[in-house]
């Protein structure tokens, strides 16, 4: 490649985007192709810990160095934060420049055998943006695409449709101020569902479920807004607001039980986990209580589930968890996650009576259970066929529109005494 065609790649120190802006703009003039790469080293703060911080900082050095070897056509390479790498490759189309980041990744992640004389592993991910109708929204668009990979574990994303990036994300901060809005002016409220005794057909306790009051008064499911929340940051303040309002009916009515559903991102947060222990074992209302976990999200960090429900469990608090068959829990893992009750997925229960496959599958878990002293919940029963067939199966414990639609209502309250 003649130097007109290709000019040697600028290592930037200072003003990275600035720089990288340049090399962006200078291509785009002369009706190049292009991308932008954004290379995030997630276990970073691991090799400072570990190895020290002047081991880190060469270690990203010697990362640039080997990307700008192995790569003719990057026209800039910069280190733009402590822990990421941004470079322009010029010339590239779509399919070359997937190829070229899934390479990078696996140079990046074969350093600690290949460079290291210490033995580490380096961890990246990738955010890839071909260059657009403009050069300003290159560096951007990396960005979101870097984002984008990190929030589903993907290791190299290049970024896709800008439109529906922005719809997307519009919708998104729109969904999150809506919910932090109605928990600021008192419009997040309980909504009670029964869960049945198979054998007498009592109710033993109630799900507390979230609803949202709209300017009209009336109220409706939290549930769509609780991935926002998480992915937000802000799951725990709801979570919260949920214990305490629980605490709270728990503490005026002595007689009722409840359970809630709390999200794994809170659940593996050791700061929240201290201060509900606090909330519980002052209110004194641990052996009513039944604290749900979701199967359907997969556990990163085991040990601190683990630790969530050994800590409840010492409590006195009941482990249920959510939506068994949904997710990435199996049979065999439950030997280690120390549960007392198992909701089945409704998807298994709402075609039960005419689905051999779902049939099967419970008649398996319910099985497994009973093997492991396990109660057993089934959710979603809508109808009298669904709730005879459970009951004929053995399942301990029915919920669902059939028994009761989740309500306001306080029915364990006298009805003298319901603005208790």
């Amino acid at each position: 490649m003649t130097k007109e065609q290709h000019s040697a790649p600028v290592l930037c120190k200072n003003s990275a985007n600035s720089l990288l802006q340049q090399s962006i703009d200078s291509l785009f003039k002369k009706k190049k192709s292009g991308a932008a790469l954004h290379i995030s080293i997630d276990n970073f703060s691991m090799l400072i810990s570990s190895q020290g911080g002047v081991f880190a900082d060469e270690l990203m050095t010697d990362i640039e160095e080997i990307l700008t070897a192995g790569y003719k056509n990057i026209d800039s390479i910069c280190r733009t934060s402590r822990d990421q790498i941004s470079l322009v490759i010029a010339n590239v189309n779509e399919e070359e420049c997937r190829e070229i980041a899934r390479t990078m990744h696996h140079m990046i992640q074969n350093y600690g055998c290949t460079q290291s004389i210490v033995p580490i592993h380096v961890i990246s991910t990738i955010g890839v943006a071909l260059f657009g109708e403009n050069a300003d929204d290159v560096l951007n668009n990396a960005y979101v695409a870097l984002s984008d990979a990190k929030q589903t574990f993907q290791h190299v994303v290049l970024y896709g449709n800008r439109k529906r990036h922005e719809v997307e994300s519009k919708n998104q901060l729109i969904l999150a101020s809506y919910l932090q809005n109605a928990l600021i002016s008192n419009r997040l409220h309980l909504a009670f569902q029964p869960i049945v005794e198979r054998k007498t057909g009592e109710t033993s306790w109630y799900e507390c479920l979230l609803r949202i009051e709209d300017n009209k008064g009336q109220l409706s499911s939290a549930g769509p807004f609780i991935p926002i929340a998480e992915k937000m940051g802000f799951i725990d303040v709801i979570d919260t607001f949920v214990l305490s309002s629980v605490i709270d009916e728990l503490t005026r009515n002595p007689k009722v039980k409840f359970a809630l559903n709390l999200s794994n991102s809170t659940i593996q947060n050791g700061e929240w986990l201290n201060m509900a222990v606090k909330l519980i074992e002052n209110a004194g209302v641990a052996s009513r209580l039944t604290l749900e976990i979701t199967e359907t999200v997969e556990q990163r960090d085991t040990k601190k589930v683990i630790r969530f429900v050994s800590t409840m469990q010492a409590l006195g608090c009941s482990i249920a968890l959510d939506d068994f068959g949904a997710g990435f829990t199996s049979l065999a893992q439950l030997k280690h996650l120390p549960v007392d009750v198992i909701k089945i997925d409704g998807s298994y229960v709402r075609d039960i009576v005419y689905n051999a496959e779902s049939r099967l599958f419970v008649k398996t878990l319910l099985d497994f259970s009973r093997n492991f002293g396990l109660k057993t919940i089934a959710e979603f029963v809508e109808n009298a066929e669904i709730a005879n067939l459970l009951t004929e199966m053995g399942v301990d414990y029915m919920q669902g529109n059939y028994f009761s639609p989740a309500t306001s209502k306080r029915a364990w309250v006298d009805e003298t005494n319901s603005k208790a």
